[in-house]
């Protein structure tokens, strides 16, 4: 009888904990961050699954007490170590509501669960929303073992490591909020990678619990701490990467990056790298970003300034690539997905970024450079027609008499476009924070140069 009764008072405190956050979807919002975490770190929910009817979890570690969201102090059934509870969609399952949560609510400190080949610390938890959700339910900080890692890497400083821990726990408490009714965030790079249980090593829990509680804060709420693999140099003004500029992160200096070639290949990769496209591969990718045709290629054009905003760190701010019957142009970081790039600080070059339709040997033994063929005729197998015709092969007369061209190699040398950098560019370089940390520079000191150059914008203890 005492073992029951610890185990009920122990599932109210944990289910208690876990509400916490589900019933924010119908509590105000709190005055500020310092008040609504003051209890200490708060759960946070992660979406492992969405793309099946039914779940399996095996628990691995501990006792478990299946619940549901609106009587979580009645216990449906218990369940030890090697037990395999699976789930079904609402729709499918008789005895629960379409829109009801299960809940798998650890009873013990030290309890392990095992979903998709993967071990979670916390709690899971199914629901029915557009789609059937698998959720892990668990502590921000033990949360935090599960991503940094994967983020970040095993192989560096505490002070690098305990950097990323502090701009990841800024992300996933910015995170929370009462808008989101199933999750609060995923396990993917939409969001973080997480790994739970599985991706822990004692270094990493160590730089999170090192810097335990800290965060990243602007007007007394918690900043959506962005980081990317390498900024290339320098970092971008967050309205110059995206279209809000609501959290003031500035672009600053971060010639660190370049040390990321002395880490490995990789490192070197994600710093500078080159990308060489052919005429017709351009036309392309700006046919499937814009799902038009806009023709043969003309040029492609690239400005620094967009919209009375000028790049703080020389990355591009609009690419308009023309082709003979339209264009395509993309701005900000959405260049990334027009030309499939690394990052958006970038150069252009070969050809001047323009099309030379054909090459003519004259009569003195130089060519001649058509830009279109528009201007050119010349002698096909049926008389005389443009040069643009729709035949695969032309003939041009020189000198020499009739030669044979073919239109698909008559296109300009490839454009090489050169580019510094991984990722958007906002907030702080994990490769530079690996650089600062082995030249000796703090944790505390890595956060506040990349997030806090805007005075209005702090590190400080939540818990």
């Amino acid at each position: 009888m005492v073992r029951v009764r610890y185990q009920l008072w122990k599932i109210g405190v944990v289910a208690v904990c876990c509400l916490a956050v589900l019933l924010a979807v119908v509590l105000p919002a709190p005055v500020d961050a310092a008040e609504q975490f003051a209890a200490g770190a708060p759960m946070i929910r992660v979406l492992l699954s969405s793309h099946s009817s039914s779940y399996a979890v095996t628990v691995e570690e501990g006792e478990y007490a299946l619940v549901t969201e609106d009587a979580p102090q009645d216990i449906l059934q218990e369940y030890g170590p090697g037990s395999r509870i699976v789930f079904h969609s609402p729709e499918e399952a008789d005895g629960f509501a379409e829109d009801s949560m299960l809940m798998l609510l650890p009873l013990d400190e030290d309890c392990l669960f095992r979903f998709n080949g993967l071990l979670y610390r916390g709690g899971f938890q199914t629901s029915r929303g557009d789609a059937y959700y698998a959720v892990n339910l668990v502590d921000v900080e033990q949360y935090l073992y599960g991503v940094v890692g994967y983020e970040i890497g095993y192989d560096y400083s505490l002070d690098a490591t305990a950097a990323q821990a502090v701009a990841a726990r800024s992300y996933a408490l910015a995170s929370i909020g009462a808008e989101n009714r199933y999750y609060d965030v995923t396990n993917t790079v939409s969001s973080q990678v997480y790994g739970g249980y599985s991706a822990e090593t004692a270094a990493i829990r160590a730089a999170v619990d090192a810097s335990c509680g800290y965060v990243v804060m602007c007007d007394d709420e918690v900043v959506q701490a962005y980081y990317c693999s390498n900024a290339g140099g320098h970092t971008e003004n967050i309205e110059n990467v995206w279209y809000s500029d609501e959290v003031p992160l500035r672009g600053v200096d971060s010639s660190w990056d370049a040390l990321a070639a002395e880490y490995s290949d990789y490192g070197a990769s994600c710093y500078s790298w080159t990308v060489t496209y052919s005429p017709s591969t351009l036309v392309r990718l700006a046919n499937a970003y814009g799902d038009t045709d806009i023709g043969t290629f003309e040029e492609i054009t690239v400005y620094t300034e967009y919209d009375g905003q000028s790049s703080v760190s020389g990355r591009a701010m609009s690419v308009t690539i023309q082709g003979s019957r339209g264009s395509v142009t993309a701005t900000k970081d959405n260049i990334r997905s027009l030309l499939d790039l690394k990052s958006t600080l970038i150069q252009v070059s070969g050809g001047s970024g323009k099309q030379v339709a054909a090459y003519v040997l004259g009569s003195n033994g130089e060519l001649t450079a058509w830009e279109k063929l528009s201007d050119l005729f010349a002698t096909g197998g049926n008389g005389a027609m443009h040069a643009n015709g729709e035949e695969d092969t032309l003939y041009v007369v020189t000198a020499y008499g009739v030669e044979e061209l073919d239109k698909e190699a008559s296109q300009s040398e490839e454009i090489i476009i050169n580019g510094w950098g991984y990722g958007h560019g906002v907030g702080m370089s994990q490769w530079g924070a690996i650089a600062m940390g082995d030249a000796g520079y703090s944790w505390e000191e890595i956060i506040e140069h990349y997030y806090c150059s805007d005075r209005s914008i702090s590190l400080e203890q939540l818990y």
